[in-house]
């Protein structure tokens, strides 16, 4: 006042009175107030659950946690990670970030609106930022996204003949597709949340976000999209039953070579109009884009990898965002050092082990698009040698009665066995199958050994779906890029290699026990010596020493063993009602007196 007095006129009295006469009605700031002002913020009509957990925390007298010296570095600290955001593939509207900045830069200017109280604009940056903290953390956590309300109304459940199962007028019975049960954040977690803020200062902020390889490798593969910038490209037209050999020319590579270059798998600086015919580089740079989508390497280019080409550059941003928040859900059972993922989307199994750093990778097949293989969390208990298999009412309706009135030597062809209700097995030829249009009232065994459907081994974990992994006898589907196959279990395509992962320590006699069941040669001679005595008996079963966590999850960006990512398809179509959902997040910024117009 004293360096303006001339300019703005004020008066030589300096008295406190002249100073109140002086000051600024809306200006003036009460503690208290604002605090009411909070609580009543969240005790208004449908509050979210975490809101009552906030209001606890500013009822009980907890200190301001943004309007303090402190406070402020730390909400700079919030309001930068809620505007970048976007780097882990979310809105920053979501959080309300622009409203909020908009008000933390008007209470740096002391800027209010006509008519606004410096209350109004505390109370809603206090409130506003705590209220994003809380959701910001509790998303990053545990997932923004309820994957069970996405996942578990989605197809409707049909009767053995393919028809929906009504449950009343208008309403049908529908299939639950996610049964891994998830960890959810339970009213301790803001309030614990709050408290670390307070205490730990900038060290709050490490621990976030998730810190696994996985996700951090995802945020890399968002930038390196982001970086592309809106690159697009045209469609690359197909040649038909063409295959390009290395060495060959043809007009179409020089639009490869173009589209290969945007993305990085080719040199930029090489000249795309250049590559006329199919040189060893052109072709190494088709084999890493390959094998960043899950494709098999080869020595030619034909329809079916332009096909994979053409996909726009979106469809890897959405890929990438939606696995983000698939790895934000946190499996509600505890993995240990020892576990083992299959990957359904992917194709592929990983069994790790902690304590030895090592990963068993492996590919399997899976249920196809009719029968899919069930997304759960259970323990594998055992391992069973040359089992038989019990088939499912399902298969036997579905499938081995129409290929038995195609083929009357269906079952014998197959080494299949039908029992009655007894236990007494009979011939098919005298069963009426036409007579049961619902169950069928007898069961149907296949022959174990050679040939049988569930090969030579088979891993067993509590369930209620009636799958497992297990060997196979059709090694030619492992081949396949789509290698959804099966009836809902999973095949192995190393399945000894997983025995004797399995085992909680090395045994080799028991190793080649293992072996000598599943006719393999046994390597120790403690083994060859046990297993070449007539008294020896064949290893039928062998129960886990500990029970082994198994998760059958569905990632469509697959993290291998070796630490790259490759882009999965998407066989059960679980990626767009997961993309939906994460557009239709609604945002926090609800009540717009409360947080500020965006």
């Amino acid at each position: 006042m004293s360096c303006k007095r001339d300019k703005v006129g004020l008066p030589d009295d300096f008295s406190l009175s002249s100073y109140h006469r002086l000051s600024a009605p809306e200006l003036r700031v009460s503690a208290d107030s604002i605090r009411r002002q909070v609580l009543a913020a969240f005790s208004e009509d449908d509050p979210m659950p975490e809101d009552s957990v906030i209001a606890d925390y500013y009822s009980s007298g907890g200190a301001f946690l943004w309007l303090s010296p402190q406070g402020m570095a730390q909400a700079d600290s919030l309001l930068r990670r809620l505007e970048n955001c976007d780097q882990h593939g979310l809105d920053p509207d979501y959080f309300a970030a622009r409203a909020l900045r908009d008000d933390w830069d008007h209470l740096c200017r002391m800027s209010l609106a006509d008519g606004e109280h410096i209350h109004d604009l505390l109370t809603r940056l206090e409130a506003g930022l705590t209220k994003a903290l809380v959701v910001y953390a509790t998303g990053m956590q545990y997932g923004f996204v309820d994957a069970h309300e996405v996942m578990n109304y989605l197809e409707e459940e049909t009767d053995l003949q393919g028809r929906n199962i009504p449950l009343a007028e208008g309403k049908r019975k529908m299939v639950a597709l996610h049964h891994i049960p998830l960890k959810r954040a339970d009213a301790s977690f803001p309030a614990e949340l709050l408290r670390r803020l307070v205490q730990e200062g900038a060290d709050f902020w490490a621990t976030l976000e998730p810190a696994s390889a996985y996700y951090r490798s995802l945020l890399q593969e968002w930038a390196d999209l982001h970086a592309v910038g809106d690159a697009s490209w045209e469609a690359i037209p197909l040649i038909g039953d063409t295959l390009i050999k290395e060495g060959a020319s043809h007009w179409i590579l020089p639009q490869i070579a173009h589209r290969l270059q945007i993305t990085g798998e080719l040199d930029r600086e090489a000249e795309a109009a250049s590559f006329v015919t199919l040189t060893p580089e052109l072709l190494q740079a088709v084999n890493r884009f390959r094998v960043k989508n899950l494709l098999s390497e080869d020595n030619s280019v034909g329809t079916f990898t332009i096909r994979y080409l053409n996909r726009p550059l979106q469809y890897y941003k959405d890929r990438i965002r939606i696995n983000l928040e698939r790895a934000r859900w946190q499996y509600a059972e505890e993995k240990g050092s020892k576990y083992v993922i299959a990957n359904v989307a992917a194709f592929m199994l990983q069994a790790v082990n902690e304590e030895t750093d090592s990963v068993l990778e492996m590919r399997i097949c899976c249920g196809t698009r009719r029968n899919k293989t069930p997304l759960l969390s259970s323990r594998i208990h055992y391992v069973e040698l040359n089992p038989y298999w019990n088939v499912p009412q399902s298969i036997i309706r579905g499938e081995m009665i129409p290929a038995y009135r195609q083929d009357s030597a269906y079952f014998r062809k197959n080494r299949l066995r039908i029992y009655d209700s007894s236990g007494t097995e009979v011939d098919p030829h005298q069963i009426n199958w036409s007579d049961y249009q619902g169950g069928v009232p007898f069961t149907v065994k296949q022959d174990n050994r050679e040939g049988n459907s569930l090969g030579r081994i088979i891993f067993r974990f509590p369930n209620n779906f009636a799958v497992y992994l297990h060997d196979t006898p059709s090694r030619w589907a492992f081949m396949n890029t789509n290698r959804a196959v099966s009836h809902g279990c999973v095949r192995l395509e190393k399945p000894l290699d997983f025995a004797l992962f399995l085992l909680k320590e090395p045994d080799e006699v028991l190793e080649d026990r293992i072996r000598a069941a599943m006719d393999i040669p046994p390597v120790s001679e403690k083994g060859k010596e046990l297993i070449a005595k007539e008294e020896y008996q064949e290893l039928k079963q062998h129960n886990l020493k500990e029970h082994i966590p198994l998760f059958l999850d569905y990632h469509t960006v697959y993290f291998s063993a070796a630490g790259e990512l490759a882009y999965a398809d998407d066989p059960y179509t679980y990626d767009p009602p997961l993309l939906k959902a994460l557009d239709e997040l609604n945002p926090i910024n609800t009540n717009e007196a409360f947080y500020g117009p965006l």
